[in-house]
């Protein structure tokens, strides 16, 4: 045993001295997999047969990641990834933080929002450690951060392409668009009122509040027969959403009918179901899987085999993002500007990250925010780019 412990000794040491030994990237994953409410303080399962439906995003992203780092570390580059279930006791922020876990952390990446995200970003910040949030499409108010590295495109972002597509795609149209009596619905149009007063042509569209019981006879009087109708939808709500499309699903006349949605249409399953199939649906996403891709169809089968469903949105988030950052994080020592444009590590999106000064006078980076966003239609059960 001594010779053994001797021999690895001396294999350690003309490691280093030929310089063979590389550093290990250190990987903080943090998501939600709440742990805490599906086992017991004895580690039994509490559910019996069931899953936690909340839980779903956050393991079927996990899984993406730890396929991307055996496919890194497959290639010859060492990086370790450690797991943080942000909804539990023992995965906790402030845990993590208080027992200095950061300390030991070369990249975040996080699938997380609201309060979690501002507590990461501002570790980021002072520790000095990138942060990538996968899928909160905010900022959150963050300034000087350049360690911040926003992959869901802003929804400011996403409401200039959705504005600039339908205007171009349809200018003689009606269009018309829809609303909750909501705050937050005031806030998306305000923002697409802004977009369309700087415009030099002042595009003309209509306004419509929908109440809570709408349904398809409320949108039929606004509805031009004449012409081609365009019927946007200005709310994040996913109830709100699949409410309004099952209501211009009961209109006879779809040929003359264009529905646009909101960022997070693509992650909305009841969207893609055949009841409304052949209604055109529009929506921009910063993720996008194109029809055909060799790689996501063999990623397909493989997932498939093994778990008897298809791969989601948020699989392929997980292992892009984690796939991409590690790799540069770990090849060039650093993530700046230069370092994200490297193309090779691309799997799937067309990663555009770009710093983002609110301050043009500023030295630093507010953040780095991914500005390519995909128009997207689905007809028929098919995805296009527009």
């Amino acid at each position: 045993m001594k010779k053994a412990y001797l021999l690895a000794f001396v294999f350690l040491a003309i490691a280093v001295v030929n310089g063979q030994v590389k550093k290990i990237t250190r990987v903080g994953l943090f998501t939600s997999l709440y742990l805490d409410s599906a086992f017991d303080a004895s580690g039994k399962y509490r559910l019996q047969n069931s899953f936690p439906r909340q839980a779903i995003s956050g393991l079927e992203f996990y899984e993406g990641a730890v396929m991307a780092m055996d496919s890194i570390n497959h290639f010859s580059i060492q990086a370790k990834m450690e797991v943080f279930d942000i909804q539990s006791k023992t995965g906790a922020i402030p845990l993590q933080l208080s027992n200095k876990k950061f300390d030991s952390l070369d990249l975040m990446i996080a699938q997380v929002g609201g309060s979690e995200y501002l507590q990461l970003s501002q570790i980021a910040k002072e520790k000095n450690i990138p942060m990538v949030s996968a899928t909160y499409p905010n900022d959150g108010g963050i300034r000087e951060s350049p360690m911040v590295f926003i992959a869901n495109p802003k929804i400011n972002s996403h409401l200039q392409v959705i504005h600039n597509q339908v205007f171009k795609k349809w200018p003689e149209a009606n269009i018309l668009f829809f609303k909750r009596q909501d705050p937050a619905d005031d806030r998306i149009e305000a923002q697409f009122k802004e977009f369309n007063a700087a415009t030099p042509f002042k595009n003309k569209y209509k306004t419509a509040i929908l109440g809570a019981d709408f349904t398809v006879n409320d949108l039929v009087p606004l509805l031009d027969t004449s012409k081609m109708n365009v019927l946007m939808l200005g709310s994040l709500d996913n109830d709100f959403a699949i409410q309004f499309v099952k209501a211009v699903a009961a209109y006879p006349k779809k040929g003359i009918i264009q529905v646009v949605g909101m960022p997070g249409w693509d992650g909305i399953k009841e969207l893609q179901g055949k009841n409304y199939a052949g209604i055109p649906i529009h929506y921009s996403t910063g993720f996008y899987v194109p029809a055909g891709h060799k790689w996501a169809g063999n990623m397909d089968e493989k997932i498939k085999s093994t778990t008897g469903v298809k791969p989601s949105l948020s699989f392929y988030r997980g292992f892009e993002l984690t796939f991409y950052f590690v790799n540069i994080l770990s090849t060039q020592g650093s993530i700046d500007e230069i370092g994200l444009r490297a193309t090779q590590y691309k799997v799937l999106s067309d990663f555009d990250f770009r710093a983002v000064k609110w301050a043009q006078s500023s030295a630093l980076a507010d953040y780095y925010e991914n500005k390519r966003i995909h128009f997207v239609r689905r007809l028929n059960g098919v995805n296009t780019i527009q």
